[in-house]
């Protein structure tokens, strides 16, 4: 598992090449990132996405600002260290120099991605002092590498020639001047609209396309152009066309680029230009003098309007001049900058800081850098201390020659799941390809039956009512051919193949005595407490007094099984992902019908221990889950009434009424001392108050039901939707 980490949720020209980079990686990966462009475009090419919190990106301001800019890095170095450790990466790709500042106060194992030039010499420092910590740094270009000092790979970018190409056309007419990029201060789009201005005093018709949009909402760098645009030299010369999803049909349609940015690390854009044969005009100074040379584009001194006005002039008036420059820089690209040279020697270096070291720009071996989780005696990639390592090894769980899931039926259960079911099968297809995968639908009234349906090589079972979720899953493991099921809610995805390891720990000998739950994480990569103690154990007793965070480090783990590292016992585990033998499920039921939402799971565990099939954690596997998709629709928000008559419910069955009851008081107990704990603190608890309500309440209501019983009065009830 390799982790991107990025700190910015734009789409910039960096961004651009992070989901380039990342899709075509040959092993796992995973990018987490604020919610915005960037997740939406790494989403589209297949790339799974964590969400982070978006934060503000200014380092320097007011006097306050390196104060909250510090906490805002330390924030962001937590959840890299949490998700480094909850998805047991190998190496986390910190992109650019936030993520990496915050990598190093980590104490992880990376590698910075350096996409930008240094800014003040504070700043500059501590970036240079995490670049000393990272397995190896990449830079876009010479220019941004030099400012960091010896050692720095220097890898730029790369193109691909053939499909800029698919889009070559007559450029418009009358000529167009097309500045491509985001609509912010440093890259100096205000030059661009004062060389246009000088430029038309030649040549009338001239046209600017300003493709790009402003960044974090800061619209003032377009108001102060717009106003400019309005003025009589430039009115209706300049169109704003925003953030364009597609720059090689803008470029085509371009007579040439304009690049303005004085200080610009590389210019992605000004090499795209060259792939699309259209000259570029830039100035003669850091990434984009490396990119053009005077064959393909016109350099002129940054900042200077009127030598840009100059140059525009000259490549607009002379058509054939033009062209020859345009078909030279398609050359130039094809040679210098191969989309798939790049990636590729990205894969390598990648690969290579996984497993422990890069090399450096002069071809010198780089171990670990300062930080890294050696020192804390985290387990390495394989190795015997390894929760991965110690699953059985001489047991196959599918042939040599088989796809990866050849063993595995995945059974889900549906009810309004269309937007949620998507994003689990092509994950399933993606790292399980060759997993039988059985959707059981309970009368959805949405897209979730076409969506099943849509994609190939899934077996679709339309109960046409809605049954509930345990006697569809029921119905699911009857249709599973394959020697293993893993029964998986609609809303996991999985983030790598690691479910063939429980498959294959199923496999083993003594594995038809298990029910194996792989770790399980929130959309943000946090854990989610999905494997808990028995009902009335020690540990179980013990965290109703004492909240299990309030015990961090291996000493919780007893109370918060979920946090553990090594493959462990435990109780019961969530039904949102678990996996088995097919024949063992089948012998359970797996799940008791007449539980209809809620504590199926629980019964479950708990009868399947009295059979002496034990309930196991495997956190060598992970998945994410993004908890209770149908029901907070159904209920709008957590309906904690029905979660407390269930899981009486549940343990009434598997262990008696005495047992239940005795729960119960457990059970208000531990939601009454976490509301007298928050109300000491000061902090909010209306959570804990509704719990403990619920659960008091579902017990009167057990008590006028039995009073009504006696009374010959059954009562009635109807079941709720599945989850």
């Amino acid at each position: 598992m390799v982790l991107f980490v990025s700190y910015s949720g734009e789409l910039g020209g960096a961004e651009r090449l992070l989901v380039d980079y990342a899709s075509a990686l040959a092993r796992d990966r995973v990018l987490a990132c604020p919610p915005g462009p960037l997740e939406r475009a790494a989403s589209q090419a297949g790339v799974t996405v964590l969400r982070l919190p978006g934060r503000s990106p200014a380092l320097r301001g007011g006097p306050r600002e390196p104060v909250a800019a510090a906490a805002r890095l330390g924030a962001h170095a937590l959840e890299i260290r949490r998700l480094w450790r909850n998805l047991r990466a190998e190496v986390v790709i910190a992109w650019g120099m936030r993520s990496a500042l915050s990598a190093g106060l980590a104490g992880v194992p990376f590698v910075f991605a350096h996409n930008d030039l240094l800014p003040g010499p504070a700043i500059a420092a501590a970036v240079r002092v995490a670049a000393r910590r990272a397995r190896a740094v990449v830079a876009l270009s010479h220019a941004s590498a030099r400012e960091l000092g010896p050692g720095v790979i220097v890898l730029h970018p790369g193109v691909d020639v053939a499909s800029f190409a698919a889009f070559d056309r007559r450029p418009d007419d009358p000529p167009t001047v097309l500045v491509l990029g985001a609509l912010v201060g440093w890259k100096r789009p205000d030059v661009a609209l004062e060389a246009l201005a000088i430029a038309r005093r030649r040549l009338p018709d001239l046209r600017l396309v300003l493709a790009g949009a402003p960044l974090h909402g800061d619209t003032t760098v377009l108001e102060s152009l717009r106003a400019r645009a309005a003025a009589p030299d430039l009115a209706g010369a300049v169109t704003f066309a925003g953030r364009v999803p597609e720059p090689r049909a803008a470029l085509a349609a371009a007579t040439c680029l304009l690049h303005c940015a004085e200080r610009e690390p590389f210019g992605l854009a000004v090499l795209e230009a060259l792939a699309a044969a259209r000259p570029a005009i830039v100035p003669a100074s850091c990434g984009p003098a490396e990119i053009a040379d005077g064959t393909c584009a016109v350099l002129y001194q940054p900042g200077d309007a009127v030598a840009a006005a100059d140059a525009i002039v000259s490549v607009v008036s002379d058509p054939a001049l033009a062209a020859e420059m345009g078909r030279r820089g398609r050359e130039r690209a094809s040679g210098l900058f191969d989309g798939a040279t790049a990636r590729r020697r990205f894969g390598q270096i990648i690969a290579l800081a996984a497993e422990g070291g890069a090399r450096d720009g002069a071809g010198r071996g780089t171990g670990w850098g300062r930080g890294t989780g050696a020192r804390e005696g985290r387990p390495g990639h394989g190795t015997a201390t390894d929760p991965a390592a110690r699953l059985p090894r001489t047991a196959s769980a599918r042939p040599e020659w088989a796809p990866p899931g050849a063993s595995l039926s995945i059974v889900t259960v549906t009810h309004d799941s269309a937007a949620q079911l998507a994003a689990l099968i092509e994950s399933a297809h993606r790292h399980l390809p060759g997993a039988e995968l059985i959707v059981v639908d309970c009368a959805s009234s949405d897209a979730t039956l076409a969506v099943a349906r849509s994609h190939a090589g899934v077996r679709v079972l339309a109960l046409g009512v809605n049954v509930g979720f345990g006697r569809a899953c029921n119905a699911g493991t009857r249709e599973a051919t394959r020697p293993v099921t893993a029964l998986l809610n609609p809303d996991v995805r999985l983030l790598d193949g690691s479910l063939e390891l429980l498959a294959r720990r199923s496999l083993s000998p003594g594995g038809e005595a298990l029910l194996l739950a792989p770790r399980v994480l929130n959309p943000d990569g946090s854990l989610q407490d999905t494997v808990h103690p028995l009902p009335g154990s020690p540990a179980d007793l013990i965290r109703s007094l004492m909240p299990p965070a309030a015990v961090p480090g291996p000493a919780g783990v007893p109370l918060a099984p979920w946090r553990a590292l090594e493959p462990r016992p435990v109780g019961w585990a969530v039904g949102c992902a678990l996996v088995a033998r097919t024949q063992t499920l089948s012998r359970l039921g797996p799940f008791h019908e007449s539980l209809f939402l809620y504590g199926e799971d629980l019964e479950l565990g708990l009868r399947a221990r009295r059979s002496g099939i034990r309930t196991w954690l495997e956190p060598a596997a992970v998945v994410v889950h993004d908890r209770a998709h149908s029901t907070r629709a159904e209920f709008g928000g957590e309906p904690f009434e029905r979660l407390a008559r269930a899981r009486h419910d549940a343990i009434r069955l598997a262990r008696g009424p005495l047992s239940a009851a005795f729960d119960d008081g457990s059970q208000a107990v531990t939601f009454a001392s976490r509301l007298a704990l928050k109300r000491l603190l000061g902090r909010a608890a209306g959570r804990e108050r509704r719990q403990l309500g619920a659960v008091l309440a579902a017990r009167r209501g057990r008590r006028g039901a039995g009073a009504r019983r006696r009374a010959g009065d059954p009562g009635s009830g109807a079941p709720g939707p599945t989850r």
